[in-house]
């Protein structure tokens, strides 16, 4: 056998000599070094039977930070299953958008395990950003540009009392100077996901400002959040149409859902 930690041999003829993770049934030796244990847990360890029989257990470092990591992915695995719900419940209702919703529902259902943890691991890159739309380029300087944007969100972020030591925003998109009404959005990246709700939140009210009105601010959602946003948009319409009144969207657990304001 080989240690988990310094990949040394051990000797599997003196069992007090090593102890197997629990998670992954790995072995460390057991000393601090290796298995990470303080000189009393070790002692503790020493005096239990033999690792196959004994009652507490022991969790490597690898092991233990996968299960810190547990909570979060079931909250998204969690969060794609009710989007798949909630595409179900699109497809019975809106006869219309039969043939996307169930596009996007095949989509959903038969993606691979992979491309779930790649549009996991997306979604975790983009929550704690937000994107601005509607800010014009108004300077030829990058500089100038990148000195009105920063100036923009500190302002922004200042009107909603969130404090953060550094803002860099990004404008997303290639800069056209032969465009004059060039309004590229900018990607703001904040210091949790809580501050990029209290901006979508809150938003709205600073809308009664001049010095807002013509901007709007959305989260940064991956393509497929997009895709199902839309296609949300779209069956909202459809049954304000047929006269269906006061609905409006509204996030559930992240996740876009027609509700009724009454």
């Amino acid at each position: 056998m080989i240690c988990l930690k310094c990949s040394s041999n051990i000797d599997e003829n003196n069992p007090k000599s090593f102890i197997k993770c629990n998670g992954c049934n790995r072995p460390v030796h057991i000393n601090s070094t290796c298995s990470d244990l303080t000189a009393n847990e070790i002692k503790c360890f020493s005096e239990l039977r033999p690792n196959n029989k004994r009652r507490i257990k022991y969790i490597c470092l690898e092991c233990d930070q996968g299960l810190h990591q547990l909570p979060k992915l079931l909250s998204l695995v969690k969060e794609l299953r009710e989007e798949i719900s909630q595409l179900k419940e699109l497809n019975k209702s809106s006869s219309t958008n039969l043939s996307t919703i169930n596009q996007n529902n095949n989509l959903i259902s038969t993606t691979a395990f992979e491309e779930i943890i790649h549009e996991i691991s997306e979604r975790n890159k983009r929550a704690n950003n937000f994107i601005l739309y509607n800010s014009k380029d108004q300077f030829d300087s990058k500089q100038d540009r990148i000195e009105h944007d920063t100036c923009l969100v500190k302002t922004l972020l200042a009107d909603l009392n969130i404090q953060e030591q550094e803002v860099n925003p990004i404008r997303l998109g290639k800069f056209d100077r032969t465009k004059q009404s060039l309004s590229r959005p900018i990607k703001v990246q904040l210091s949790s996901k809580q501050d990029v709700l209290t901006v979508i939140t809150k938003f709205k009210k600073l809308k009664e400002s001049p010095n807002y009105a013509s901007l709007s601010v959305f989260f940064d959602r991956t393509p497929r959040q997009s895709a199902f946003y839309k296609s949300v948009k779209r069956d909202l319409d459809t049954r304000i149409q047929n006269s269906e009144t006061n609905l409006r969207i509204k996030y559930h657990n992240g996740v876009p859902t027609i509700v009724s304001e009454n």
